[in-house]
């Protein structure tokens, strides 16, 4: 019979130690793939769509919330600047591409974005449209919209469908409802795994039209007189794509300077939060699971030293058998490397199975698409790792039954 079937027999005979240990071996592994996994996967989704857009110029306030709010519909906006600031930034001959976006209404939860059609023409990196339509067309009429994919999974709502917007950018019991300015659902968006998906995009004209007709009765409430023409129009923030990346911090500095405006570069807000935020809490994360994967490898190796120890007589039948110091040292090493081997294997699927489930309700929350079964360089390094650490463990009681007699076996076992 070999190594491994004997081994295996004598890890079923001790079903219970058996079980307890790869549990414990399982945790660790599992919370250190989860983690580094999520990482990877987060940093991914974040910086590819971050990477869409070299500016997003806004109202004065913090970058990361201005990104936030225009890039991921995430957070409050900063406040709003002048509409005429848009056309001076579409006719620069630096930008490649711009886009206006008015925000201040939701349905259900889900953003109503104002923008115009040039918004649609954004390339990715490529040089490829990044917006496709799935079905129906792009605004005939001020009060069409047309729907993020994920939105028109999750409401139900499809072409030709009407709905009200509420004020507020998210739905709040006993929130105003805009019942005289019904939207007309017009088109779908193809999936992008982007915040997008969870958008819902509308004109400009309509945003203007919906937030002038109640300043209008404000006004006319309190006795004050209102200036509602263009130059007077506002929008949240304006997107912009650059002819050269290299232009960000020129230009950034340039509109800080030049206007009331901020103007935040994506990519560098979101690397900053991801080393400023997520990366303590992850690193915290990851010594748990270093402690958790510590005290699994110790387990092992006090399991089968005690194992060892309680069947010091088996061993010495066997040496008396004529079996060699090293079979028997082997037959102990074999049953930690598979007591080692099945947890890694169970933590594995524990952890990308646990993150497959959790990317559901984070793509529903933020939009960010995540690949749960992809396995990050990094984790390969630290699975590495933990075998060997597995291995060392084993190494210890084999060695210790290397060094044994067959007579002092017997001798301590009468």
């Amino acid at each position: 019979m070999s190594f491994l079937a004997m081994a295996w027999r004598y890890l079923k005979f001790r079903r219970l130690v058996t079980f307890l240990t790869v549990v414990g071996i399982a945790l660790g592994v599992a919370l250190v793939c989860a983690v580094l996994a999520l990482r990877h996967e987060s940093e991914r989704a974040l910086s590819r769509e971050a990477g869409l857009y070299d500016l997003v110029v806004g109202g004065k306030g913090s970058p990361l919330q201005l990104v936030l709010a225009s890039v991921y519909h995430l957070d409050s906006p900063t406040g709003n600047l002048p509409y005429t600031d848009y056309g001076k930034l579409r006719r620069d001959p630096r930008v490649l591409w711009a886009a206006p976006m008015g925000l201040g209404d939701n349905y259900a939860g889900y953003r109503i974005v104002g923008t115009d059609a040039h918004f649609f023409d954004l390339p990715d990196r490529n040089g490829k449209p990044f917006f496709r339509l799935a079905r129906g067309h792009i605004f005939e009429d001020r009060f069409e919209v047309f729907l993020g994919s994920h939105v028109a999974a999750a409401s139900g709502l499809d072409i030709g469908d009407t709905f009200f917007g509420t004020h507020g950018l998210v739905d709040v019991p006993g929130g105003e409802v805009h019942r005289d300015f019904p939207y007309e659902v017009s088109g779908v968006l193809a999936p992008t795994s982007t915040a997008q998906d969870r958008a819902i995009f509308g004109t400009l004209a309509s945003v203007w039209e919906i937030h002038e007709t109640e300043d209008r009765l404000h006004s006319a409430i309190q006795g004050t007189a209102l200036l509602s023409d263009e130059e007077e129009r506002e929008v949240t923030s304006i997107l912009a794509r650059l002819k050269t990346p290299g232009l960000r911090l020129w230009m950034a500095d340039e509109i800080r300077k030049r206007s009331d405006c901020i103007a935040a570069i994506p990519i560098n807000e979101i690397l900053r939060f991801q080393r400023g935020v997520i990366g303590p809490v992850q690193r915290a994360l990851l010594a748990v699971a270093a402690a958790v994967v510590l005290v699994a490898c110790l387990t092992v190796l006090t399991t089968l030293h005690q194992a060892a120890e309680r069947r010091r007589r088996d061993v010495a039948i066997l040496r008396s058998l004529g079996a060699l110091r090293s079979e028997v040292a082997a037959l102990v090493f074999t049953e930690g490397v598979l007591l080692t081997g099945a947890g890694i294997a169970f933590g594995l699927l524990l952890g990308h199975g646990g993150l497959a489930l959790a990317s559901i309700p984070i793509r529903d929350a933020t939009g960010l698409v995540l690949h749960p079964w992809h396995m990050p360089k990094a984790e390969g390094i630290a699975l590495g790792v933990m075998a060997l650490c597995g291995a060392a463990a084993s190494l210890f009681p084999a060695i210790s039954s290397y060094r044994r007699t067959p007579i002092d076996d017997l001798h301590l076992t009468d």
